[in-house]
């Protein structure tokens, strides 16, 4: 009897101790690939600070479209002779092989004009490269020279804290300096959710005012209605 209970407690224990079949960890989801029609629908449910609707174009309208802005900077001398690919490569061009779609308003009291870009459909690490560019450009490019017909003007890029609460958002600010004294500010700020990068933008004479705000608002609003 004592023997047979002994073989009955070693089996017991035999089995508690075996391993295991071990259940394979689940593949991380997939962020989902918005088409350009899905994310200019998107577009269009984003409000204003007013409350009025936002101007929509999708990528394909603004695909083979001049960007004067591009064009102007490549006819511009501009030092550290580096920053000229940077500044360019941040002129509102679409990504390539991206589904995108933006939305913009001018604000007739300020003249603040603030957008807000949806891009999509090309892997994680394009999109984080595409922020990392402007990221670069913080440390880079911090002062700017561009000249262009004997004209000269400055520029300075930083860091920007504030701009909407959508987690780890970049934000930049850039004050150009003109001939005359004047100046003009740019905010920008950038954010990547759930396989969609959500840029937003303010700019104007009165830009620091309250573009902050105006972009932050676009910015929660597009990333609330990406589910």
């Amino acid at each position: 009897m004592g023997l047979t209970a002994c073989g009955g407690t070693g089996t017991s224990t035999d089995a508690a101790s075996a391993p295991a079949s071990e259940t394979p960890a689940p593949a991380p989801a997939q962020a989902k690939k918005y088409t350009t029609q899905e994310l200019t629908d998107l577009v269009k449910q984003i409000k204003a600070a007013d409350g009025t609707e936002l101007m929509v174009s999708s990528v394909d309208d603004l695909a083979g479209q001049q960007d004067p802005l591009k064009d102007l900077l490549g006819s511009m001398n501009i030092e550290p002779a580096e920053c000229k690919d940077l500044a360019m490569a941040g002129a509102s061009q679409p990504i390539e092989g991206a589904t995108g779609a933006s939305g913009a308003k001018i604000d007739p009291a300020s003249g603040v004009i603030s957008s807000v870009t949806l891009a999509s459909g090309v892997s994680k690490d394009v999109l984080e490269n595409n922020v990392k560019s402007n990221e670069d450009q913080i440390t880079t490019c911090a002062n700017m020279t561009m000249s262009m017909s004997g004209t000269t003007m400055t520029m300075k890029t930083e860091k920007f804290d504030g701009i909407g609460s959508v987690p780890g958002t970049l934000g930049i600010k850039t004050t150009m300096t003109l001939p005359d004294g004047q100046t003009q500010s740019t905010l920008m700020a950038a954010a990547i959710k759930d396989g969609v990068l959500i840029s937003a933008t303010a700019s104007g004479k009165n830009a620091e005012s309250g573009g902050a705000a105006a972009a932050g608002a676009l910015m929660d609003q597009a990333a609330a209605l990406i589910k």
